[in-house]
């Protein structure tokens, strides 16, 4: 904008709703090898985590609210656990959670951001 190169630095987010029902991604990915679904797709409680290389590009999810935020910090804080600790289980939302908010202030670089700060309630 007006001359200047500012690069966008937050993770892509993108969230459509039809028949009643949310679906939210967070991420990119041009490719993957695989979605591992954790959850109940029936239930419209999952996340699904798109892979490429071990590595989690993007992640999709219905009715995790709280679980996506998480996961959208640790994105944008480059702190995303690769795709065998999530599938294995030695990773979960709560895990990754808590070593955001153990980084200090508030887990979030942004110092306005609320988003961990209203999960640990």
């Amino acid at each position: 904008m007006l001359g200047k190169f500012i690069p966008y630095g937050t993770t892509p987010l993108f969230w459509g709703r039809q028949y009643n029902k949310t679906l939210m991604m967070i991420g990119h990915c041009s490719s993957f090898d695989e979605v591992y679904i954790q959850g109940d797709i029936p239930a419209q409680a999952f996340l699904g985590y798109h892979i490429k290389d071990d590595k989690i590009c993007a992640v999709s999810h219905q009715g995790k609210y709280k679980d996506i935020l998480t996961l959208y910090e640790a994105f944008n804080q480059n702190k995303m656990p690769s795709a065998a600790d999530i599938k294995s289980g030695k990773e979960t939302p709560s895990s990754i959670k808590k070593k955001l908010v153990g980084a200090g202030h508030g887990g979030c670089i942004n110092c306005r951001c609320k988003k961990l700060d209203n999960l640990k309630k």
